[in-house]
């Protein structure tokens, strides 16, 4: 009797240990699937990824904070007096640098651009680019001169003398101006409207000298 139970009972043992066995080779085998579909070998193990050292562009749940912030440049303004008609007209443009007095007025000869006449088509300049104006240095008592490529024989016109006059007194420096020939001879106004200027000539001297 205790032979057959003792018979029964290896028995019964020797069939878990074949599906033990079984169980413990079906594991091994989709553990091995698992870490082959992520690209591993079997004797290396799978690293978790720290979301708080990984890279951004490894995480497609997390953004960049990374922004761009444009700096804006500074502008500065300067006008300049053209003629439409018989009066004084200011075209204001702007500068990303502070402009010069000197080059301000190289420019304001050379008169209106295409863009400025497509703004303001009856815009003019009574001024030519060959009067090459060059800004000296103020006298003892505070007088700028603009000295232009021209014998003072020939006279400016209120109109000249006013685009001269009222751009380059936008600067806070100066107040007092002159207009010279190359020999440094002062000009005398001429022409229709012209005013009596007693010495230098300042924005006041010009009815429409003042921005709008």
């Amino acid at each position: 009797m205790r032979s057959e139970q003792s018979r029964s009972a290896q028995s019964r043992w020797a069939r878990w240990s074949v599906v033990g066995r079984s169980v413990t080779g079906r594991l091994a085998v989709v553990a091995g699937l698992v870490a082959g579909g992520c690209g591993l070998p079997l004797e290396e193990e799978a690293e978790v990824l720290d979301p708080e050292i990984v890279q951004y562009n490894l995480l497609s749940t997390t953004t960049s904070t990374t922004s761009t912030t444009e700096v804006a440049r500074p502008e500065f303004a300067v006008r300049f007096y053209w003629h439409t008609g018989d009066r004084l007209a200011i075209v204001i443009k702007g500068r990303d640098t502070a402009p010069l007095p000197g080059e301000t007025l190289t420019e304001l000869v050379a008169g209106p651009t295409a863009n400025d006449l497509e703004e303001t088509p009856e815009l003019q300049t009574q001024l030519d680019v060959t009067m090459e104006p060059v800004l000296l240095e103020p006298n003892g008592e505070g007088v700028y001169r603009i000295r232009i490529n021209r014998p003072a024989e020939e006279l400016l016109t209120t109109q000249q003398a006013s685009e001269f006059v009222c751009t380059v007194t936008q600067f806070e420096a100066i107040e007092l101006v002159e207009i010279v020939d190359q020999n440094d001879q002062p000009f005398q106004l001429s022409g229709d409207g012209a005013v009596a200027i007693t010495g230098p000539a300042r924005a006041a001297d010009f009815n429409d000298c003042q921005e709008e």
